[in-house]
C-alpha cells in the first residue's frame, strides 16, 4: 500500500516525533538516511518503522515493518536538508542511570543538541560507553541524532537528576574540564574516571564542580580564549584514556 495522503494519521504521527513532547509520550524517534537506517538495524536497536519514498529503490533492512510514501509525503515527513528517501522510527531505550562498566562523560548543560550529537559519535569512537546527561539538550532531537552518525546506537545514555546521578557515580572520580586546570597532557588519569564537560557558555555548574576531584585544561595559545564544547571533549576524551596507557608503557 502507497499512503499519498499528507493528512493520514500514520504521517501525521511520524511528524510530531520531530517535538520532544511527543517523543517523550510515544517513547519514540527518529533517524534518517541509508547509513543510520542501516546500521540501527545492525546495532539491533528497536525498530518500529521503516519508511520509504516511492521512488526510493535501495535496501530496506527490516522488510517486514515497511512502510512506502509518495514522494511528497516523504517530503513532509523528512528533517534532511537533501534527503536519501529513507527513515526508520526507533523505541528510545532505557536511560535510568546505572553505574558505568567503564570510563565515561558526564555532560552538564550541553545546550547545542549539535554539539551533544558530535560529542556521543566521538565517545563512541574513543570507547566512552556510558554518557551521564545532567540538564542537556534532547539526544534524541533530530539535529542530535544527525550529528551523532549512529553513535547514538553504541553507547548508553543516563538521564536523571542530580541524586539519581550521584548514586549511578558513586565512587567514581569525576574529572572537570576547565580553562584553570592542569595540563591535560601531563595529567595522569586514574585507572577509571567520568569526564565532565560543561555547557557552552557558563561551563560546569557549580555544583557539579564542587563534586570533582581533579581538574584538567588544553593549553592554548594566549589569542584563542576557548574551544568548542565538542572539539574539547574529543581531545580530553583521546589524551586521558590514551595518555594513561601510553604512562602505563
Amino acid at each position: 500500500m502507497l499512503i499519498t495522503s499528507r493528512n493520514n494519521p500514520f504521517v501525521r504521527r511520524i511528524c510530531s516525533l520531530r517535538e520532544k513532547k511527543f517523543r517523550r509520550e510515544s517513547g519514540e524517534y527518529i533517524v534518517e538516511g541509508v547509513k543510520q537506517v542501516r546500521e540501527a538495524v545492525e546495532a539491533r536497536c528497536d525498530v518500529r518503522a521503516v519508511i520509504v519514498s516511492e521512488s526510493y529503490s535501495g535496501d530496506v533492512y527490516a522488510p517486514g515493518l515497511l512502510t512506502r510514501v509518495s514522494d511528497s509525503v516523504f517530503e513532509k515527513l523528512t528533517d534532511e536538508p537533501a534527503p536519501q528517501g529513507i527513515l526508520a522510527v526507533l523505541a528510545i531505550p532505557g536511560t535510568q542511570p546505572s553505574p558505568p562498566s567503564g570510563d565515561c562523560l558526564l555532560l552538564d548543560g550541553v545546550a547545542d543538541p549539535g554539539n551533544l550529537g558530535t560529542i556521543l559519535r566521538t565517545a563512541n569512537a574513543a570507547g566512552y560507553g556510558d554518557i551521564y546527561l545532567r540538564s542537556c539538550a534532547d539526544p534524541f532531537s533530530p539535529k542530535c541524532v544527525r550529528a551523532a552518525m549512529s553513535g547514538i546506537f553504541f553507547v548508553r545514555l543516563h538521564i536523571g537528576e542530580d541524586e539519581a546521578l550521584s548514586v549511578a557515580l558513586e565512587g567514581v572520580p569525576l574529572i572537570c574540564a576547565d580553562m584553570g586546570g592542569e595540563d591535560v597532557f601531563s595529567f595522569g588519569a586514574p585507572d577509571r574516571f567520568c569526564l565532565v564537560i560543561g555547557n557552552e557558555g557558563r561551563g560546569v555548574s557549580d555544583e557539579v564542580r564542587a563534586a570533582c576531584a581533579q581538574t584538567v585544561c588544553i593549553p592554548m595559545r594566549p589569542s584563542c580564549e576557548s574551544l568548542n564544547a565538542a572539539v574539547s571533549a574529543g581531545i580530553l576524551m583521546y589524551e586521558l584514556a590514551h595518555g594513561r596507557e601510553h604512562t602505563r608503557k
